[in-house]
């Protein structure tokens, strides 16, 4: 009799292998093959086996069934793939192992007890943009910007006059391409423009 153990969860999932979960622009996270693959000797997968069902190559269309077998049980599972259910039109030629991962990916997914549906089967979804961390400790920025004879107001001033954001709210890379700019010779130009368009506005 098959062992029973509690699902693999997403969170878990994204612990041991970062890479291996996406956010998508629908705000949802989507598990990827390749990270079920990577982990799944751990919980005890002992074979894979894959069966192509249909094949039609006018068509670009191909349909595969995946038996999962491990301690857990044995997990059968399909896939497909057709020009319509990909949305980059380049790997279509590969249509048969699209099928094939995907069958596998669904397969892993009800053996792993991970109740979300592996991102490989969307198609047509787009990734997010990984969400930018800012500097989360402003005193060495300002210590820097001091040692280059600035202040954060003034250099905030220049930026929000190029319709750019604060210093606050840039991340570390961000903030080291800026203090190359300001020292660069076209930095330094626009910081002199700045502070004699603030002193003619004064005399205004």
């Amino acid at each position: 009799m098959a062992e029973k153990k509690q699902g693999l969860t997403l969170d878990e999932l994204q612990k041991i292998d970062p890479g291996g979960v996406i956010k998508l622009k629908v705000g949802k996270r989507y598990p990827l093959t390749k990270a079920l693959i990577s982990l799944m000797y751990r919980y005890g997968v002992e074979s894979i086996e894959t069966e192509m069902l249909e094949h039609d190559p006018e068509a670009q269309r191909a349909t595969h069934r995946a038996v999962i077998t491990g301690s857990r049980g044995m997990y059968t599972a399909h896939g497909d793939c057709c020009p319509k259910s990909v949305s980059n039109r380049g790997v279509l030629p590969h249509y048969q192992r699209i099928s094939e991962t995907r069958a596998i990916g669904r397969a892993l997914r009800w053996y792993l007890g991970l109740g979300e549906t592996v991102f490989d089967e969307l198609g047509s979804m787009k990734e997010e943009p990984a969400e930018k961390a800012p500097i989360k400790d402003l005193l060495p920025m300002i210590r820097r910007l001091q040692d280059m004879g600035l202040t954060v107001e003034e250099v905030d001033g220049l930026r929000a006059n190029l319709g750019k954001p604060p210093l606050a709210e840039l991340t570390t890379e961000e903030f080291e391409a800026t203090l190359k700019w300001l020292g660069s010779e076209k930095g330094r130009k626009a910081l002199h423009h700045y502070h004699i368009g603030k002193a003619e506005g004064r005399r205004r």
